[in-house]
């Protein structure tokens, strides 16, 4: 605002000189009938073009605000999706005894720093420890995956991105519903590869790739990308599957935090399971 009256005080005579030439212009077609209609249509020109730049200009202001409210509208419409409840059925059956109780939160973010094109790459978000994140978060972009939390810090929380070497998802093929894990090899950003999707289920050019839900940090069917090409390595009885992500990581702005509010007592199930190994 400050710099806004700063620059009408600046350039004020500019202005008025625009002011009195309007108002000249008004006078002389109220007097020629001919020089009127020509001065109107050249009047409804330039301010059609001025409403028009101005709406521009208006419009590029309020799309900030217009976009934090689509990522808040997007962030509540995920947590209504059925893959983020789970179905709690009683002992005993009564009629509609059969509740959901909600498995996955979300929490937006912003990305404020990024890599995409080394070996490891990390994104960072402007939320931390303070506003719910915590280490193992999965972490999704509007259209698709995006990484783990690895680090937090009170206001700031690190990603490990799918471009990364440790990097491995469990996902699965949407049509035929075959699972495997995808990693990624270091080159390109657009894609990732699946190297374990057995060859024994027909596979197709413009499959989706979708979260398989095995994942303790990801719901199932979140997006990951469609399958570019693929080749069958006769030596495993595996595909190796390129897959061209859904996510642009390039141009990452917002992302969502997800809480698995059944992860600890999943995590102790896998402890216990690992303590009886080690014993026997």
């Amino acid at each position: 605002m400050e710099n806004l009256l700063r620059f009408l005080k600046r350039y004020y005579f500019v202005f008025l000189f625009f002011l009195l030439e309007g108002i000249s212009v008004y006078l002389i077609s109220l007097n020629e009938s001919r020089q009127s209609s020509w001065l109107i249509s050249i009047a409804n020109n330039i301010s059609g073009t001025f409403y028009s730049g101005f709406e521009n200009i208006n419009s590029y202001f309020y799309l900030k605000s217009k976009n934090e409210a689509l990522v808040k509208e997007n962030k509540a419409l995920r947590q209504q999706l059925k893959t983020s409840y789970v179905r709690i059925v009683n002992n005993i059956h009564q009629e509609d005894d059969t509740i959901y109780k909600q498995r996955f939160s979300f929490l937006d973010a912003k990305v404020i720093s990024k890599t995409v094109n080394k070996r490891n790459n990390f994104f960072m978000l402007d939320k931390g420890a303070e506003s719910g994140i915590e280490k193992d978060m999965g972490v999704i972009a509007p259209n698709g995956v995006v990484g783990v939390v690895v680090k937090t810090t009170q206001n700031f929380a690190l990603v490990m991105s799918v471009l990364h070497q440790d990097s491995k998802l469990n996902v699965r093929n949407e049509r035929t519903k075959t699972t495997g894990t995808l990693v990624w090899n270091g080159y390109s950003y657009g894609i990732g590869q699946i190297i374990d999707m057995p060859a024994s289920i027909l596979i197709k050019k413009g499959d989706t790739i979708v979260t398989s839900g095995f994942s303790r940090d990801f719901p199932e069917g979140i997006v990951i990308g469609t399958v570019k090409d693929f080749v069958k390595d006769s030596g495993t009885g595996f595909y190796k599957v390129n897959v061209k992500f859904a996510v642009d990581y390039n141009k990452l702005e917002n992302v969502y935090v997800i809480k698995n509010f059944f992860k600890i007592e999943q995590d102790k199930l896998l402890e216990d399971i690992q303590n009886q190994e080690e014993t026997l």
